[in-house]
């Protein structure tokens, strides 16, 4: 955070970043359109940089290699949060990427809850928790997980979290030379398997305590399960190279990450997942 010559916050620089979906059980469709779902959701140490610094007279804009201007979500997140407060907020939002795109890894909906942090601190706003995750559910489905650190399960089209413990982990990952379409992913499960809420509802049951009775590393590999992974899979042989690549070199469990095309895979250890890397 810096301070401009009057004493007020002139910049903020936040960490975004990436997330694994350790487990991810997908349901029918909502009314609304999406699908229901149960996640084991946790973030991880690659992330981008984001910095917001006030550019007034100069309105709003967004710098970033991959999806720059209106486009990208964290415009859409302030957008959104100008009309919530009726007010503008004109600042530039410089986004470095590291978190690969198109790889399932949450790097565009963490940019965009980065960006409400920041706003919050630049502009010393006091919203609620109501507020912060109306906002941020308006943006993207995974961005309010973003918006309170640590792994959490998330339910329904992923707005509603609940917090959860977890030992230390290692992870590898692992982004084939492939982009995937999230639409497109869930196209594939919806044309391969037919899912009622009936079935659903058990397996998310089950899920919940299963994560809630895991206290190891072993106990978290075990439940390593993504329902999207054999409709890519059947389509995109590169996401099965790097999933049994990952299991030769002595993964204890490894998995696609959401809708791909990032691979993971859990290690023992530190040294055996930089031995694997």
């Amino acid at each position: 955070m810096m301070p401009n010559g009057n004493g007020s916050t002139a910049m903020v620089e936040v960490a975004a970043p990436a997330k694994l979906n350790l487990a991810l059980l997908v349901g029918p469709v909502r009314p609304d359109g999406y699908h229901e779902i149960a996640s084991l959701m946790l973030p991880v140490t690659l992330a981008d940089r984001v910095v917001v610094e006030r550019s007034p007279g100069e309105g709003l804009d967004v710098v970033c290699d991959v999806a720059p201007g209106e486009q990208n979500l964290a415009a859409k997140l302030v957008r959104e949060l100008e009309g919530r407060l009726e007010r503008a907020l004109e600042v530039r939002v410089t986004i470095t990427k590291h978190v690969p795109h198109g790889g399932g890894l949450g790097g565009g909906s963490s940019d965009a809850a980065a960006t409400l942090q920041a706003l919050e601190r630049l502009f010393d706003l006091d919203l609620s928790m109501k507020v912060r995750h109306e906002v941020a559910m308006a943006v993207g489905s995974d961005v309010p997980f973003f918006l309170w650190p640590g792994p959490q399960l998330a339910m329904g089209r992923g707005q509603v979290l609940k917090d959860v413990v977890l030992p230390e982990l290692n992870a590898v990952i692992v982004m084939p030379e492939l982009g995937l379409s999230t639409a497109a992913v869930y196209k594939w499960r919806d044309e391969d398997a037919e899912t009622t809420l009936k079935d659903f509802a058990p397996r998310v049951r089950d899920l919940s305590a299963t994560v809630q009775a895991a206290k190891s590393a072993a106990d978290v590999a075990a439940l390593v399960h993504n329902d999207l992974e054999a409709s890519v899979a059947r389509r995109e042989p590169a996401v099965v190279a790097a999933r049994d690549r990952l299991l030769e070199l002595g993964a204890k469990a490894a998995a696609m990450t959401g809708s791909g095309a990032a691979v993971f895979g859990l290690f023992a250890g530190a040294a055996e997942a930089a031995s694997a890397f």
